[in-house]
């Protein structure tokens, strides 16, 4: 029996009064509501203690969770990273032995040649520049070693990953300066002398390619091919059946001289103040120094009526090339179209 229907009993029998039963009402329900309270507390602690067990149980699993895929990620990025340092270290080697002694060897054939345009724009003495003597021959081999070792370069630059050292793409950018030297209007401008359809005064493009190619030599199956030397190149043209492969320089520097053929003095100068600003930049470190060269008192020789009228003209083309120095791959804005490359 519960104490509701006990204290019913109770007063209904007149053992207690009103109040009393009033008073043990109210003891009864704090009773009561303290019970349920205990009761509804413990209920809440155990789902609590669920909730919480179940709730650290999932952050402890999220945790691992992403613990593992961030140590994942750091290993795969610091492989990555390894990797590529590694590929660039063995790429830069590649570079450096496919192209190293190669890069010294177009310096040194860029400072030789400007000497030679310094020597023969200096008025000491006429020169002689027929590939009969040996002035001639010394000046063409000077010019046509800057062109070869030049194509050697390229060659060797389609074997190896040159992206790794931005200034080796800038031997590629100098070849193709060198070739608006000799063959493209960018040099000789409006000249009304210029003859595009014969190469009296300049060469064609893919016939200078082939000359370059003619002055590369092979030794072996095993050793890398080369530029063939001053001794070979003087019985390479002593032989007139293989003067045909270099045509027309023989032809080009065939009396040759600054009245006669202003313009072609006009692209030896030019190539001269290019192959100068190479020397600046790339010769110190390799140990050598550069020459003093002066393009434009070397321009001013010409009394050529043109490039007299035109002067601050061709100036402004030298200056171009006197700029190559200056600027890296990364910011050239681009190769200018030529107007016109005989032939090429």
């Amino acid at each position: 029996m519960d104490i509701p229907t006990v204290i019913t009993a109770l007063l209904s029998s007149g053992l207690i009064s009103l109040g009393a039963a009033r008073w043990l009402t109210t003891r009864f329900i704090d009773h009561q509501l303290t019970k349920d309270l205990k009761t509804y507390e413990t209920t809440l602690a155990e789902k609590v203690a669920r909730s919480k067990g179940e709730i650290d149980e999932r952050l402890s699993a999220a945790k691992a969770s992403l613990e593992a895929h961030l140590r994942q990620g750091v290993e795969e990025y610091l492989g990555d990273k390894a990797a590529d340092r590694q590929y660039r270290l063995d790429a830069r080697k590649r570079l450096y032995t496919a192209i190293g002694p190669l890069r010294f060897q177009l310096v040194v054939a860029c400072a030789d040649l400007s000497a030679r345009v310094e020597r023969i724009g200096s008025g000491k003495q006429p020169y002689a520049t027929s590939l009969e003597g040996y002035f001639g021959r010394s000046t063409a081999f000077r010019l046509l070693r800057v062109f070869a070792t030049a194509e050697l370069i390229e060659r060797q630059m389609a074997y190896a990953d040159f992206s790794v050292d931005a200034s080796t793409a800038d031997l590629l950018r100098f070849k193709h300066e060198a070739f608006l030297c000799l063959t493209s209007s960018t040099v000789s401008l409006e000249h009304p002398d210029a003859n595009w359809d014969d190469q009296v005064e300049h060469i064609y493009s893919d016939v200078l390619s082939m000359i370059a190619a003619a002055m590369i030599v092979t030794d072996g199956a095993v050793t890398p091919s080369r530029v063939m030397r001053f001794a070979e190149f003087d019985q390479f043209v002593s032989d007139p059946k293989r003067l045909d492969l270099i045509h027309p320089v023989p032809r080009l520097f065939d009396g040759f001289t600054i009245a006669t053929k202003p313009i072609l003095w006009i692209r030896l100068v030019s190539l001269g103040e290019l192959c100068t600003s190479l020397v600046k930049r790339d010769g110190p470190p390799l140990g050598v120094t550069p020459e003093a060269y002066d393009g434009l008192r070397l321009l001013d020789t010409s009394t050529d009526p043109f490039v007299m009228q035109n002067r601050w003209r061709y100036r402004e083309v030298l200056q171009r090339f006197r700029d190559f120095g200056l600027a890296r791959s990364e910011a050239n804005k681009g190769i200018q179209p030529t107007a016109k490359s005989g032939g090429g």
